[in-house]
């Protein structure tokens, strides 16, 4: 259930299973791409023409939707940032999130709210009362700050009307506030465009010029930082008087928002509805513990304070890739639905499947959806555990379609 209170969980969208994966995971608000001028290209994102179904689909499950343009903009473009704005108008999104003053004008020229993004560095009362006077309403803020800058920004702007955004959890980059220039610099691929190709998280070397064995740093990956976690200190953050938390991921995968969301949900749903009671310590440890291993299951390189608590020195990852507790492994699709209408047949392409095991599905129709199989059925007969190769059927539900697949969640 969503918090009718002030404090905003933000959800990342990279496409249509994780739009409705973040909405019914309880995000009061969404970000997302459309066409250019967003920071994830490679993120599936939406057409430009889908906006006005990205914003039906936000406001049918009551939640707000922001339309992401902060990549730099190149003079050239401006026509084509026109027409992408013009169709945002259009469509109804509440605000779209900016990095280049291109996008400010141009939007405020349509009436449309803006965002600061954490790309353009905000980082003191001036900066926030500079934007104040050009009518901006909501400012991320620079992802360098501590809990204690914001505190005291918040306190020296003195702007009751604008909000406080922030970044609680995900991907960290080695560059101030993203603005990295590595990728270009190797692959032609700005990092300031969305096309990052993150060089910064393989291990590196060091070689004597003049020879000699030289030095490895495979075991620490000194320009790729862990994901950022507030949910231990997330108290500190809500206390602090944000408006706004923001989860990062429009790369990430529907199991991935399902997990983050939820827990991030049920933290500040039970900080809002226990704060100041006897029994809040213990109910709001016990919710930060409990959720802190469930994001351990997903997609992450480790966790950090980031800068909240001061310079996070140290905290880089000690692996390429992936350090999640659980793996996400593919069992199999639906091949064909029965003529009866009451059952569907599902090969186990790579995994077996027993009765009662969890699995789930990920889909643009439902976006993630947790269900456990019974009546399981191999050759008409019932079983308790079908074999990997094996043709089943199961019961069919309402959501069930051709091509759906199946996954499973195990430990690594």
């Amino acid at each position: 259930m969503k918090s009718t209170q002030s404090v905003e969980l933000l959800a990342p969208a990279g496409g249509w299973p994780q739009l409705r994966t973040a909405l019914n995971a309880g995000a009061d608000a969404v970000f997302f791409g459309a066409g250019h001028f967003n920071m994830r290209a490679r993120a599936k994102n939406f057409a430009v023409e889908e906006l006005a179904e990205v914003v039906s689909c936000c406001r049918d499950a009551g939640a707000k939707a922001y339309l992401t343009l902060n990549t730099i903009v190149y003079e050239s473009e401006l026509a084509q940032l026109d027409s992408v704005l013009a169709a945002a108008k259009q469509a109804g999104v509440d605000a779209v999130i900016a990095a280049d003053f291109a996008v400010i004008t141009a939007a405020k020229a349509l009436r449309l709210p803006v965002h600061i993004s954490t790309q353009m560095s905000v980082s003191n009362s001036a900066s926030l009362k500079f934007f104040a006077q050009m009518g901006i309403r909501r400012v991320v803020m620079a992802r360098e700050c501590t809990l204690e800058d914001i505190v005291q920004i918040k306190a020296r702007a003195d702007l009751d009307d604008l909000k406080i955004e922030v970044f609680g959890h995900g991907a960290m980059c080695v560059a101030v506030s993203g603005r990295c220039f590595m990728s270009e610099f190797e692959k032609g691929r700005s990092a300031n465009r969305g096309e990052c190709a993150q060089p910064c998280r393989r291990g590196y070397g060091i070689q004597s010029e003049r020879g000699g064995e030289g030095f490895s740093l495979e075991k620490h990956h000194v320009m790729s930082p862990k994901d950022l976690c507030t949910l231990p200190f997330l108290e500190k953050l809500l206390d602090a008087g944000v408006n706004s938390i923001k989860i990062e991921g429009r790369n990430r995968s529907p199991d991935y928002v399902h997990t983050v969301i939820s827990v991030y949900r049920k933290a500040i749903d039970t900080y809002l509805a226990k704060h100041g009671t006897p029994t809040f310590s213990q109910a709001f440890g016990r919710c930060k513990s409990e959720g802190l291993e469930e994001l351990k299951k997903v997609y992450n390189r480790g966790f950090s304070e980031g800068f909240y608590m001061g310079k996070p020195m140290g905290s880089w990852t000690t692996a390429p890739g992936n350090q999640s507790t659980h793996r996400k492994d593919y069992v199999g699709q639906i091949i064909q639905m029965d003529p009866d209408g009451q059952h569907v047949s599902v090969r186990l392409e790579s995994e077996g499947l027993s009765e009662g095991t969890g699995i789930f599905i990920e889909s643009p129709e439902l976006g993630f959806l947790e269900i456990t199989p019974t009546g399981i059925r191999l050759d008409g007969k019932p079983v308790k555990q079908a074999e990997k190769g094996s043709v089943i059927t199961l019961p069919q539900k309402p959501y069930m379609h051709k091509g759906l697949k199946f996954y499973t969640l195990s430990p690594r």
